[in-house]
């Protein structure tokens, strides 16, 4: 079963090479907003240029892009903007093949609450946002079918560790988590 990794505002990283190659899946894919054009150090600077140039609705057709070109893709695993996209093409009935999705503080899918995904998904959201309420968010979602949420101690870009949130301890702890992907039936965490 392949797996789609998308990438969050930095892109295609080697940070994020070596989450996939930890991960331990067979075949992944590892898709980014800028088409591996565009590389950034700074994150206010990635999440200006993601912001104006890009978008949730495009990368979520880059995404979707690839799922067509690729019916082998089975699960999908995003992070911030990542997860958002997903989330955004998660309703759609041409990938109701897909098997499961995992999220991490995909923050932008507050504006789509109306969006029922397809496929198993489960979302981690950081313990605290500074533009929203994550707790009123979990509870918006917490009826949606295929969806469970979990609400994690770390912030922002715990996973990236180019992110000025990384966590180093809940990486370990969350990739442990992602491994059990390959080796587990479709269940949600």
């Amino acid at each position: 079963m392949d797996v789609l990794i998308a990438a969050d505002i930095f892109g295609h990283t080697p940070a994020l090479d070596r989450l996939a190659g930890r991960v331990g899946l067979n075949a992944t894919h590892i898709i980014d907003p800028y088409g591996g054009r565009i590389k950034f150090r700074d994150e206010a600077l990635a999440h200006e240029f993601f912001s104006t140039r890009v978008g949730i609705a495009a990368y979520a057709d880059i995404i979707a892009d690839r799922l067509e070109k690729n019916p082998r893709i089975r699960s999908l695993i995003g992070f911030s903007a990542g997860a958002a996209a997903i989330w955004h093409l998660s309703g759609t009935p041409a990938f109701a093949h897909i098997r499961r999705a995992i999220g991490f503080y995909p923050s932008q899918i507050r504006h789509h609450l109306h969006i029922h995904p397809m496929f198993d998904t489960q979302l981690f959201f950081p313990a605290s946002e500074p533009h929203f309420d994550v707790d009123g968010l979990i509870s918006a979602l917490e009826n949606t079918p295929n969806l469970s949420c979990c609400k994690t101690a770390g912030f922002h870009g715990f996973m990236n560790e180019l992110s000025r949130n990384f966590d180093p301890g809940l990486y370990e702890t969350y990739l442990e988590k992602l491994n059990n992907i390959s080796l587990t039936p479709v269940t949600l965490f």
